[in-house]
């Protein structure tokens, strides 16, 4: 009886060792040609456990090339950041003034964006016979160190026509307006900006000239 259940003890062992073995390696099923005949016939063949690691990190590797590959593309132009926007204003009477000025640029990160514009202003005073006209282009950079907080410098290059009581005129007139304000988001995609400026030029003939001036626009995104 002894001798039977040393033998059985042997027996599970073997087959433990054999099972423990078995499930740790992998196999691969091909067919060879039989040197007897032109028939293939079946063989199984195990691939070694480097093979198997190889194997492994080849498919980690495929799979993870995909989104390098996204990553590397949103490190370039993103059209998501591109602004449009700008302002525009009119008022009737005695005093009349129309402004139009669009805006396009783009948005480095969420705390600096740059961009450029034009702009015409007309102004006309009733009761002092004047009229005029600033025809521009501007440049712009925002900084916004908070949320929902900018603060933006812009300087502004404008010809300016008209005339001015007895006499015509015809000049060149810089600005650089340095200004801050609310940014508030509307929807998904926009916001309404709130801004003050002061021009810190000062040309005689600036159209902010000794006053600070405000601006009420919108900006979106797509």
């Amino acid at each position: 009886m002894k001798t039977f259940f040393s033998g059985l003890s042997i027996i599970m062992i073997g087959f433990f060792i054999v099972t423990s073995v078995s499930a740790q390696t992998l196999f691969h099923y091909d067919t060879v040609p039989n040197p007897n005949s032109n028939q293939r016939q079946l063989y199984k063949y195990e691939i070694p456990s480097s093979q198997q690691n190889q194997n492994q990190q080849n498919r980690s590797s495929a799979k993870r090339q995909p989104q390098s590959q996204v990553e590397e593309k949103k490190s370039g132009f993103d059209k998501s950041k591109l602004l449009f926007g700008g302002s525009f204003g009119m008022s009737f009477g005695d005093y009349t003034s129309v402004s139009i000025c669009p805006q396009a640029g783009y948005a480095f990160n969420q705390y600096f964006a740059t961009g450029l514009g034009v702009s015409y202003d007309y102004y006309k005073y009733k009761y002092y016979d004047q009229s005029l006209n600033y025809l521009g282009t501007n440049l712009y950079g925002r900084l916004t160190p908070i949320k929902y907080f900018a603060i933006q410098f812009q300087p502004e290059i404008y010809k300016m026509w008209g005339n001015l009581q007895s006499y015509s005129i015809d000049e060149t007139v810089p600005c650089l307006l340095a200004g801050a304000g609310l940014i508030m988001p509307v929807g998904s995609n926009g916001g309404v900006s709130m801004m003050l400026y002061y021009d810190l030029l000062q040309d005689d003939y600036s159209p902010y000239r000794d006053q600070i001036v405000y601006s009420i626009g919108y900006v979106f995104n797509f």
